[in-house]
Protein backbone atom coordinates (compact mmCIF):
# COMPACT_ATOMS: atom_id res chain seq x y z
CA UNK A 1 0.00 0.00 0.00
CA UNK A 2 1.01 3.32 -1.04
CA UNK A 3 -0.05 6.19 1.02
CA UNK A 4 -0.32 8.96 -1.04
CA UNK A 5 -2.64 12.87 -1.03
CA UNK A 6 -6.16 12.02 -1.77
CA UNK A 7 -5.87 14.87 -4.67
CA UNK A 8 -2.45 13.35 -6.74
CA UNK A 9 -3.24 10.82 -9.10
CA UNK A 10 -0.79 7.93 -9.07
CA UNK A 11 1.50 6.00 -11.81
CA UNK A 12 2.95 3.03 -11.07
CA UNK A 13 6.04 2.67 -13.46
CA UNK A 14 8.47 0.10 -14.59
CA UNK A 15 11.11 -0.05 -17.36
CA UNK A 16 13.81 -1.70 -15.94
CA UNK A 17 13.58 -4.51 -19.06
CA UNK A 18 12.75 -4.58 -22.95
CA UNK A 19 8.93 -3.33 -21.84
CA UNK A 20 7.40 0.00 -20.35
CA UNK A 21 4.50 -1.01 -18.00
CA UNK A 22 2.52 1.38 -16.62
CA UNK A 23 -0.53 1.40 -13.96
CA UNK A 24 -3.05 4.54 -13.58
CA UNK A 25 -4.47 4.67 -9.88
CA UNK A 26 -6.93 7.26 -9.02
CA UNK A 27 -9.93 8.54 -7.08
CA UNK A 28 -13.25 8.36 -9.03
CA UNK A 29 -16.04 9.14 -7.25
CA UNK A 30 -15.87 6.98 -3.94
CA UNK A 31 -13.35 4.43 -4.79
CA UNK A 32 -9.69 4.24 -5.70
CA UNK A 33 -9.51 1.85 -8.91
CA UNK A 34 -6.67 1.39 -11.88
CA UNK A 35 -8.16 3.22 -14.65
CA UNK A 36 -5.49 2.38 -17.13
CA UNK A 37 -3.23 -0.03 -17.47
CA UNK A 38 -0.28 0.46 -20.10
CA UNK A 39 2.61 -1.16 -22.09
CA UNK A 40 4.84 -0.29 -24.83
CA UNK A 41 8.35 -2.05 -25.79
CA UNK A 42 11.45 -0.10 -25.49
CA UNK A 43 14.28 -2.06 -26.27
CA UNK A 44 16.81 -0.61 -27.86
CA UNK A 45 15.38 3.14 -27.18
CA UNK A 46 17.73 5.96 -25.77
CA UNK A 47 17.06 7.31 -22.12
CA UNK A 48 15.71 10.63 -23.83
CA UNK A 49 13.33 8.71 -26.01
CA UNK A 50 12.18 6.53 -23.32
CA UNK A 51 11.86 10.03 -21.02
CA UNK A 52 9.90 11.43 -24.37
CA UNK A 53 7.47 8.31 -24.41
CA UNK A 54 6.46 9.03 -20.43
CA UNK A 55 5.98 12.44 -21.11
CA UNK A 56 3.82 11.90 -23.91
CA UNK A 57 1.91 8.87 -22.04
CA UNK A 58 1.34 11.38 -18.51
CA UNK A 59 0.55 14.43 -20.64
CA UNK A 60 -2.08 12.10 -22.96
CA UNK A 61 -3.41 10.78 -19.45
CA UNK A 62 -4.15 15.02 -18.58
CA UNK A 63 -2.28 14.22 -15.21
CA UNK A 64 -0.49 17.55 -14.09
CA UNK A 65 1.17 16.43 -10.97
CA UNK A 66 1.54 12.77 -10.99
CA UNK A 67 2.81 10.51 -7.80
CA UNK A 68 5.64 8.89 -9.28
CA UNK A 69 6.42 5.44 -7.99
CA UNK A 70 9.13 3.41 -9.44
CA UNK A 71 9.05 -0.28 -9.32
CA UNK A 72 12.58 -2.30 -8.98
CA UNK A 73 12.02 -5.88 -10.04
CA UNK A 74 13.20 -8.45 -8.84
CA UNK A 75 15.89 -9.40 -11.62
CA UNK A 76 17.44 -6.05 -10.92
CA UNK A 77 18.27 -6.82 -6.81
CA UNK A 78 20.40 -8.90 -5.12
CA UNK A 79 19.00 -10.52 -1.81
CA UNK A 80 20.49 -11.74 1.39
CA UNK A 81 18.75 -13.61 4.01
CA UNK A 82 20.98 -12.60 7.01
CA UNK A 83 21.20 -12.90 10.95
CA UNK A 84 21.50 -9.19 12.61
CA UNK A 85 22.73 -9.43 16.64
CA UNK A 86 19.86 -6.83 17.43
CA UNK A 87 16.83 -5.57 17.85
CA UNK A 88 17.18 -2.19 17.31
CA UNK A 89 15.96 -1.02 14.35
CA UNK A 90 18.79 2.01 14.23
CA UNK A 91 21.40 -0.19 15.32
CA UNK A 92 20.04 -2.64 12.24
CA UNK A 93 20.43 -0.06 10.06
CA UNK A 94 23.97 0.85 10.87
CA UNK A 95 25.30 -3.04 10.84
CA UNK A 96 23.63 -3.33 7.51
CA UNK A 97 25.83 -0.05 6.33
CA UNK A 98 28.50 -1.41 7.72
CA UNK A 99 28.72 -5.41 6.28
CA UNK A 100 26.15 -4.83 3.39
CA UNK A 101 29.58 -4.00 0.89
CA UNK A 102 30.64 -7.31 1.93
CA UNK A 103 27.56 -8.82 0.64
CA UNK A 104 28.41 -8.24 -3.30
CA UNK A 105 31.44 -7.47 -5.53
CA UNK A 106 30.60 -4.27 -5.80
CA UNK A 107 31.64 -1.15 -3.12
CA UNK A 108 29.63 -0.03 -0.61
CA UNK A 109 29.45 3.69 -2.80
CA UNK A 110 28.47 1.84 -6.03
CA UNK A 111 25.18 0.40 -3.78
CA UNK A 112 22.01 0.85 -2.72
CA UNK A 113 20.49 -0.58 0.52
CA UNK A 114 17.65 -1.64 2.00
CA UNK A 115 15.73 -4.73 4.10
CA UNK A 116 13.08 -6.55 5.38
CA UNK A 117 12.44 -7.58 8.80
CA UNK A 118 11.55 -11.28 8.58
CA UNK A 119 10.84 -11.43 12.65
CA UNK A 120 13.06 -12.28 15.67
CA UNK A 121 15.14 -15.56 15.68
CA UNK A 122 16.95 -16.90 18.99
CA UNK A 123 15.61 -13.84 21.51
CA UNK A 124 18.23 -11.12 20.52
CA UNK A 125 18.77 -11.78 16.65
CA UNK A 126 16.52 -10.29 13.37
CA UNK A 127 16.08 -12.15 10.46
CA UNK A 128 15.98 -9.95 7.71
CA UNK A 129 16.00 -9.74 3.80
CA UNK A 130 18.82 -7.36 2.68
CA UNK A 131 17.60 -5.77 -0.88
CA UNK A 132 20.83 -4.17 -2.95
CA UNK A 133 20.44 -2.60 -6.13
CA UNK A 134 23.32 -1.18 -8.29
CA UNK A 135 23.42 2.90 -7.70
CA UNK A 136 23.47 3.16 -12.05
CA UNK A 137 20.10 1.08 -11.79
CA UNK A 138 18.76 3.63 -9.32
CA UNK A 139 20.42 6.79 -11.06
CA UNK A 140 19.32 5.67 -14.65
CA UNK A 141 15.16 5.31 -13.24
CA UNK A 142 15.85 8.69 -11.65
CA UNK A 143 17.16 10.18 -14.34
CA UNK A 144 14.97 9.17 -17.21
CA UNK A 145 11.72 10.16 -14.95
CA UNK A 146 13.55 13.48 -14.54
CA UNK A 147 14.26 13.99 -18.00
CA UNK A 148 10.68 13.71 -18.56
CA UNK A 149 9.60 16.40 -16.57
CA UNK A 150 8.74 14.87 -13.16
CA UNK A 151 10.34 12.91 -10.24
CA UNK A 152 10.18 9.36 -8.23
CA UNK A 153 8.54 9.88 -4.89
CA UNK A 154 9.64 6.28 -4.32
CA UNK A 155 11.46 3.65 -5.23
CA UNK A 156 9.93 0.19 -3.77
CA UNK A 157 10.84 -3.64 -4.53
CA UNK A 158 8.10 -5.47 -6.44
CA UNK A 159 8.15 -8.93 -4.12
CA UNK A 160 7.33 -6.92 -1.41
CA UNK A 161 3.71 -6.06 -2.67
CA UNK A 162 3.23 -9.47 -4.45
CA UNK A 163 4.02 -11.23 -1.06
CA UNK A 164 1.44 -9.32 0.79
CA UNK A 165 -1.16 -9.61 -1.88
CA UNK A 166 -0.70 -13.72 -2.90
CA UNK A 167 -0.26 -14.29 0.63
CA UNK A 168 -4.23 -12.89 1.27
CA UNK A 169 -5.65 -14.54 -1.76
CA UNK A 170 -4.03 -18.05 -0.33
CA UNK A 171 -6.77 -18.36 2.00
CA UNK A 172 -6.76 -18.56 5.92
CA UNK A 173 -4.94 -22.22 6.51
CA UNK A 174 -1.82 -20.01 4.22
CA UNK A 175 -2.17 -16.86 6.54
CA UNK A 176 0.84 -18.28 9.18
CA UNK A 177 2.25 -20.69 6.49
CA UNK A 178 4.94 -20.41 3.87
CA UNK A 179 3.93 -20.28 0.66
CA UNK A 180 6.09 -19.86 -2.24
CA UNK A 181 4.64 -17.52 -5.10
CA UNK A 182 5.78 -17.92 -8.92
CA UNK A 183 5.23 -14.94 -10.97
CA UNK A 184 6.20 -14.95 -14.58
CA UNK A 185 6.86 -11.91 -16.71
CA UNK A 186 7.55 -11.86 -20.38
CA UNK A 187 11.69 -12.27 -19.75
CA UNK A 188 11.73 -13.48 -16.04
CA UNK A 189 10.06 -15.16 -13.54
CA UNK A 190 10.25 -14.29 -9.99
CA UNK A 191 10.40 -17.52 -7.56
CA UNK A 192 9.47 -15.84 -3.77
CA UNK A 193 8.80 -17.53 -0.57
CA UNK A 194 6.34 -15.81 1.58
CA UNK A 195 6.04 -15.83 5.35
CA UNK A 196 2.92 -13.47 6.91
CA UNK A 197 2.76 -11.52 3.52
CA UNK A 198 6.38 -11.40 3.98
CA UNK A 199 9.03 -11.97 1.47
CA UNK A 200 11.77 -14.27 3.29
CA UNK A 201 13.45 -15.78 -0.05
CA UNK A 202 13.84 -14.89 -3.61
CA UNK A 203 15.26 -15.68 -6.51
CA UNK A 204 15.12 -15.00 -10.31
CA UNK A 205 14.76 -17.67 -12.96
CA UNK A 206 15.99 -16.18 -16.10
CA UNK A 207 13.09 -17.59 -18.57
CA UNK A 208 9.98 -15.85 -19.18
CA UNK A 209 6.87 -15.71 -21.82
CA UNK A 210 9.19 -15.46 -24.31
CA UNK A 211 11.46 -17.80 -24.19
CA UNK A 212 8.27 -20.34 -23.79
CA UNK A 213 7.75 -18.87 -26.86
CA UNK A 214 10.34 -19.58 -28.63
CA UNK A 215 11.24 -23.00 -27.84
CA UNK A 216 8.65 -24.41 -25.09
CA UNK A 217 10.03 -27.88 -24.78
CA UNK A 218 13.35 -26.42 -23.79
CA UNK A 219 12.99 -24.00 -21.83
CA UNK A 220 9.92 -25.68 -19.45
CA UNK A 221 12.07 -28.45 -18.95
CA UNK A 222 15.00 -25.88 -17.87
CA UNK A 223 12.60 -23.82 -15.74
CA UNK A 224 11.37 -27.07 -14.07
CA UNK A 225 15.30 -27.40 -12.75
CA UNK A 226 15.51 -23.45 -11.67
CA UNK A 227 12.57 -24.20 -9.67
CA UNK A 228 14.25 -27.35 -7.84
CA UNK A 229 16.97 -25.59 -7.28
CA UNK A 230 15.36 -22.35 -5.89
CA UNK A 231 13.52 -24.61 -3.62
CA UNK A 232 16.50 -26.43 -2.74
CA UNK A 233 18.80 -23.25 -1.97
CA UNK A 234 16.16 -21.65 -0.04
CA UNK A 235 16.02 -24.80 2.11
CA UNK A 236 19.60 -25.17 2.33
CA UNK A 237 20.11 -21.35 4.04
CA UNK A 238 17.31 -22.97 7.05
CA UNK A 239 15.50 -19.62 6.40
CA UNK A 240 11.57 -21.07 7.64
CA UNK A 241 9.70 -24.26 6.89
CA UNK A 242 9.59 -25.78 3.56
CA UNK A 243 6.62 -23.94 1.32
CA UNK A 244 3.39 -26.43 1.43
CA UNK A 245 1.71 -24.46 -1.62
CA UNK A 246 2.77 -22.62 -4.59
CA UNK A 247 0.73 -19.78 -6.23
CA UNK A 248 1.42 -19.26 -9.86
CA UNK A 249 0.69 -15.73 -11.13
CA UNK A 250 1.56 -13.57 -13.79
CA UNK A 251 1.48 -14.07 -17.63
CA UNK A 252 -1.18 -16.28 -18.28
CA UNK A 253 -0.47 -17.33 -21.46
CA UNK A 254 2.37 -20.37 -20.35
CA UNK A 255 0.27 -21.15 -17.02
CA UNK A 256 -0.57 -24.82 -18.45
CA UNK A 257 2.71 -25.60 -19.84
CA UNK A 258 4.01 -24.72 -16.14
CA UNK A 259 1.67 -26.60 -14.54
CA UNK A 260 2.63 -29.87 -16.65
CA UNK A 261 6.20 -29.80 -15.19
CA UNK A 262 6.19 -28.03 -11.96
CA UNK A 263 3.45 -30.70 -10.02
CA UNK A 264 5.66 -34.12 -11.35
CA UNK A 265 9.00 -32.12 -10.53
CA UNK A 266 8.79 -30.25 -7.44
CA UNK A 267 5.68 -32.18 -6.18
CA UNK A 268 3.77 -29.59 -3.79
CA UNK A 269 0.59 -28.29 -4.79
CA UNK A 270 0.06 -25.43 -6.98
CA UNK A 271 -2.59 -23.41 -7.63
CA UNK A 272 -3.14 -20.64 -10.00
CA UNK A 273 -3.75 -17.25 -9.15
CA UNK A 274 -4.90 -14.51 -11.82
CA UNK A 275 -4.10 -11.45 -9.93
CA UNK A 276 -5.85 -9.25 -12.95
CA UNK A 277 -9.29 -10.75 -11.58
CA UNK A 278 -8.09 -9.68 -8.16
CA UNK A 279 -7.57 -5.98 -9.04
CA UNK A 280 -10.57 -3.34 -9.03
CA UNK A 281 -10.30 -2.33 -12.47
CA UNK A 282 -12.62 1.02 -14.21
CA UNK A 283 -14.67 -0.28 -16.76
CA UNK A 284 -12.48 1.01 -19.73
CA UNK A 285 -10.04 -1.14 -18.59
CA UNK A 286 -11.85 -4.06 -19.90
CA UNK A 287 -9.44 -5.20 -22.94
CA UNK A 288 -6.44 -5.36 -21.09
CA UNK A 289 -6.38 -8.44 -19.72
CA UNK A 290 -5.96 -9.89 -23.49
CA UNK A 291 -2.04 -8.07 -22.67
CA UNK A 292 -1.77 -10.39 -19.57
CA UNK A 293 -1.24 -13.56 -21.64
CA UNK A 294 2.22 -12.47 -22.73
CA UNK A 295 3.41 -10.03 -19.93
CA UNK A 296 2.68 -9.12 -16.13
CA UNK A 297 1.39 -6.11 -14.67
CA UNK A 298 1.58 -7.58 -11.16
CA UNK A 299 4.75 -5.69 -10.43
CA UNK A 300 3.38 -1.88 -10.77
CA UNK A 301 0.11 -2.58 -9.15
CA UNK A 302 0.86 -5.01 -6.32
CA UNK A 303 2.25 -2.08 -4.42
CA UNK A 304 -1.14 -0.07 -4.51
CA UNK A 305 -3.63 -3.10 -3.15
CA UNK A 306 -1.21 -4.90 -0.46
CA UNK A 307 -2.87 -4.41 2.92
CA UNK A 308 0.25 -2.74 4.72
CA UNK A 309 2.74 -0.08 3.76
CA UNK A 310 5.93 -0.82 1.42
CA UNK A 311 9.26 -0.81 3.90
CA UNK A 312 11.41 -0.83 1.03
CA UNK A 313 12.09 2.93 -0.12
CA UNK A 314 15.23 2.36 -2.65
CA UNK A 315 15.49 6.21 -2.97
CA UNK A 316 19.07 7.25 -2.68
CA UNK A 317 20.02 8.84 0.43
CA UNK A 318 21.36 12.39 -1.39
CA UNK A 319 17.46 12.62 -3.15
CA UNK A 320 15.66 12.33 0.57
CA UNK A 321 18.11 14.94 1.92
CA UNK A 322 17.78 17.06 -1.15
CA UNK A 323 13.81 16.92 -1.16
CA UNK A 324 14.23 17.24 2.62
CA UNK A 325 16.07 20.45 2.39
CA UNK A 326 13.34 21.91 -0.51
CA UNK A 327 10.42 20.90 1.57
CA UNK A 328 12.09 22.94 4.73
CA UNK A 329 13.07 25.79 2.41
CA UNK A 330 9.30 25.72 1.05
CA UNK A 331 8.21 25.28 5.23
CA UNK A 332 10.55 28.25 5.96
CA UNK A 333 8.76 30.18 2.41
CA UNK A 334 5.74 30.30 3.85
CA UNK A 335 6.34 30.72 7.55
CA UNK A 336 8.57 34.06 5.70
CA UNK A 337 5.49 35.03 3.61
CA UNK A 338 2.98 34.53 6.32
CA UNK A 339 4.86 36.55 9.03
CA UNK A 340 5.19 39.40 6.16
CA UNK A 341 1.69 38.96 5.43
CA UNK A 342 0.76 39.25 9.35
CA UNK A 343 3.21 42.66 9.50
CA UNK A 344 1.67 44.28 6.53
CA UNK A 345 -1.80 43.85 7.86
CA UNK A 346 -0.53 44.67 11.41
CA UNK A 347 0.85 48.04 9.46
CA UNK A 348 -2.26 48.71 7.16
CA UNK A 349 -4.79 48.20 10.33
CA UNK A 350 -2.49 50.66 12.71
CA UNK A 351 -2.25 53.28 9.35
CA UNK A 352 -5.65 53.16 9.08
CA UNK A 353 -6.34 53.78 12.80
CA UNK A 354 -3.59 56.71 12.22
CA UNK A 355 -5.55 57.78 9.30
CA UNK A 356 -8.87 57.86 11.20
CA UNK A 357 -7.72 59.49 13.84
CA UNK A 358 -5.74 62.05 11.19
CA UNK A 359 -9.47 62.79 10.18
CA UNK A 360 -11.33 62.70 13.54
CA UNK A 361 -8.67 65.56 14.44
CA UNK A 362 -9.00 67.35 11.25
CA UNK A 363 -13.23 67.16 11.98
CA UNK A 364 -12.93 68.66 15.75
CA UNK A 365 -10.44 71.20 14.59
CA UNK A 366 -13.06 72.71 12.09
CA UNK A 367 -15.62 71.95 14.36
CA UNK A 368 -13.31 74.06 17.11
CA UNK A 369 -12.78 76.78 14.34
CA UNK A 370 -16.42 76.92 14.00
CA UNK A 371 -17.39 77.41 17.78
CA UNK A 372 -13.89 79.56 18.76
CA UNK A 373 -15.87 82.79 17.69
CA UNK A 374 -18.92 81.92 19.17
CA UNK A 375 -17.11 81.07 22.78
CA UNK A 376 -15.63 83.89 22.87
CA UNK A 377 -18.76 86.13 22.70
CA UNK A 378 -20.18 83.75 25.51
CA UNK A 379 -17.57 84.17 27.49
CA UNK A 380 -17.47 88.10 27.05
CA UNK A 381 -21.06 87.51 28.37
CA UNK A 382 -20.47 85.56 30.82
CA UNK A 383 -17.99 87.88 31.94
CA UNK A 384 -20.03 90.45 32.26
CA UNK A 385 -22.93 88.32 34.23
CA UNK A 386 -19.96 87.90 36.70
CA UNK A 387 -18.99 91.93 36.75
CA UNK A 388 -23.00 92.30 37.49
CA UNK A 389 -23.37 89.52 39.82
CA UNK A 390 -20.64 90.81 42.18
CA UNK A 391 -21.76 94.57 41.98
CA UNK A 392 -25.36 93.53 42.57
CA UNK A 393 -23.51 91.22 45.99
CA UNK A 394 -21.78 93.91 46.80
CA UNK A 395 -23.93 96.69 46.23
CA UNK A 396 -24.59 99.31 49.50
CA UNK A 397 -21.89 97.17 51.24
CA UNK A 398 -20.14 101.06 52.23
CA UNK A 399 -23.39 102.69 53.10
CA UNK A 400 -24.28 99.92 55.43
CA UNK A 401 -20.70 99.57 56.41
CA UNK A 402 -20.72 103.74 57.05
CA UNK A 403 -24.28 103.48 58.77
CA UNK A 404 -23.43 100.90 61.73
CA UNK A 405 -20.13 102.25 62.14
CA UNK A 406 -21.97 105.94 62.53
CA UNK A 407 -24.12 103.83 65.09
CA UNK A 408 -20.96 102.23 67.12
CA UNK A 409 -18.31 104.78 66.88
CA UNK A 410 -17.93 106.90 70.05
CA UNK A 411 -17.54 110.43 70.28
CA UNK A 412 -14.07 110.34 71.92
CA UNK A 413 -12.72 108.09 68.54
CA UNK A 414 -11.99 109.67 65.23
CA UNK A 415 -12.17 106.93 62.10
CA UNK A 416 -9.14 108.26 59.43
CA UNK A 417 -9.44 104.70 57.28
CA UNK A 418 -12.16 102.45 56.25
CA UNK A 419 -11.68 99.71 53.83
CA UNK A 420 -14.06 97.24 52.42
CA UNK A 421 -13.14 94.38 49.90
CA UNK A 422 -14.90 91.93 48.14
CA UNK A 423 -14.83 89.76 50.46
CA UNK A 424 -16.23 91.61 53.15
CA UNK A 425 -13.17 91.93 54.87
CA UNK A 426 -13.24 95.41 56.97
CA UNK A 427 -10.26 97.50 57.87
CA UNK A 428 -10.70 99.82 60.25
CA UNK A 429 -7.52 102.38 61.41
CA UNK A 430 -8.17 105.74 63.54
CA UNK A 431 -7.22 107.78 66.74
CA UNK A 432 -8.80 107.44 70.38
CA UNK A 433 -8.45 110.04 73.19
CA UNK A 434 -7.26 107.21 75.45
CA UNK A 435 -6.10 103.34 75.40
CA UNK A 436 -9.43 102.49 77.05
CA UNK A 437 -12.15 104.16 74.52
CA UNK A 438 -9.86 101.56 71.81
CA UNK A 439 -11.16 98.73 73.75
CA UNK A 440 -14.41 99.93 74.41
CA UNK A 441 -14.71 100.62 70.62
CA UNK A 442 -13.56 96.80 70.12
CA UNK A 443 -16.37 95.58 72.44
CA UNK A 444 -19.48 97.61 70.96
CA UNK A 445 -18.11 96.12 67.49
CA UNK A 446 -18.23 92.78 69.11
CA UNK A 447 -21.62 93.32 70.55
CA UNK A 448 -22.60 94.74 66.85
CA UNK A 449 -25.01 92.74 64.79
CA UNK A 450 -23.34 93.68 61.80
CA UNK A 451 -19.41 92.87 62.49
CA UNK A 452 -18.13 89.71 63.65
CA UNK A 453 -14.57 88.03 64.04
CA UNK A 454 -13.50 91.25 65.43
CA UNK A 455 -9.91 91.98 66.20
CA UNK A 456 -7.49 94.46 67.15
CA UNK A 457 -4.55 94.85 65.08
CA UNK A 458 -2.47 97.06 66.77
CA UNK A 459 -2.82 99.96 69.49
CA UNK A 460 0.00 103.11 70.01
CA UNK A 461 0.18 105.37 72.20
CA UNK A 462 1.35 109.00 70.87
CA UNK A 463 1.22 112.62 72.13
CA UNK A 464 -1.06 115.14 70.58
CA UNK A 465 -0.64 118.52 71.53
CA UNK A 466 0.69 117.81 74.78
CA UNK A 467 -2.00 115.34 75.15
CA UNK A 468 -1.99 111.40 75.20
CA UNK A 469 -3.90 109.79 71.96
CA UNK A 470 -3.91 106.37 70.91
CA UNK A 471 -3.63 105.34 67.36
CA UNK A 472 -5.05 101.77 66.71
CA UNK A 473 -5.65 99.62 63.60
CA UNK A 474 -9.00 96.80 64.08
CA UNK A 475 -10.10 93.85 61.36
CA UNK A 476 -13.82 92.77 61.36
CA UNK A 477 -16.29 90.45 58.80
CA UNK A 478 -19.53 91.92 57.76
CA UNK A 479 -21.83 89.41 59.06
CA UNK A 480 -24.75 87.66 56.44
CA UNK A 481 -28.21 88.77 57.26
Amino acid sequence: MIRVDQNRDVIGIDFSGEELTLSYWKKTGRQTEFVNLLHYPIQGLSEDDIAAMIAKIIKDLKIKNPYIVAVIPLHLAITKNLEIPSLDAQEIREIIDLQSGRQTPYSREEIIVDYINIGTYRQSYTKILLVIVTRSAIKRQVTIIEKAGFRIEKLCFAPEGISQVCQGQAGKEAAQATIGIIHVDANFTDFIVALRGIPIFTRTIPIGVKHLSVDEAKFKLKFAEELKNSLETYQSEDIDVPPSTLMLTGATGPESVLESVIVPEVRISLRRFAYIDFLPLHHDVAAIPALTQQLSFFNVTALFVAPRPMTVDLVPEEIKLKRLFEARTRELMKMSVSIICIVLLVGVAFLGKMYSKGLYLETLKKQDNTYSGESQVLEKAMERIRLIKHYLKTRGHALQVISALYDTVPKSIMLSDIKVDAERNVSLKGTAQAMSNVFSFVSALEKSNYFGNVKTNYTTSRKQDAQDVADFGISCVIKDR
